[in-house]
């Protein structure tokens, strides 16, 4: 488990790695979000993807991207890897959609 003070700068890191997608959108292929998440709640996580409107893309570790929103047979997936690594999971995620975005950056930061 992150202690608050190690939360508070991984939040930090995210916040400045943001904003250098914001400042350079070629960094990230364009003006999508990317984030890297730590899970530690599944259920709570997936529940706010479940509730994005649009896609919330997963980078795979071959370097493709899958939309995890709404897949129940990838989310099954990453359940199973969530709970083979002690319910811990770290993500990255492009989300094209701001109003999304902003959603699973208040969940981390709520739920962490």
């Amino acid at each position: 488990m992150i202690d608050k003070g190690r939360k508070e700068i991984f939040f930090l890191f995210l916040l400045h790695y943001n904003d250098t997608c914001k400042v350079n959108p070629s960094f990230t292929g364009g003006e999508c979000k990317v984030v890297k998440l730590n899970i530690l709640n599944m259920k709570n996580f997936l529940d706010t993807v479940n509730s994005c409107s649009g896609k919330v893309n997963m980078f795979c570790p071959d370097g493709k991207k899958q939309n995890i929103n709404g897949e129940e047979k990838i989310q099954g997936s990453l359940w199973r890897q969530y709970s083979q690594n002690k319910n811990c999971l770290r993500l990255v995620l492009e989300v094209p959609n701001p109003t999304d975005y902003m959603n699973i950056v208040s969940y981390y930061a709520g739920d962490c």
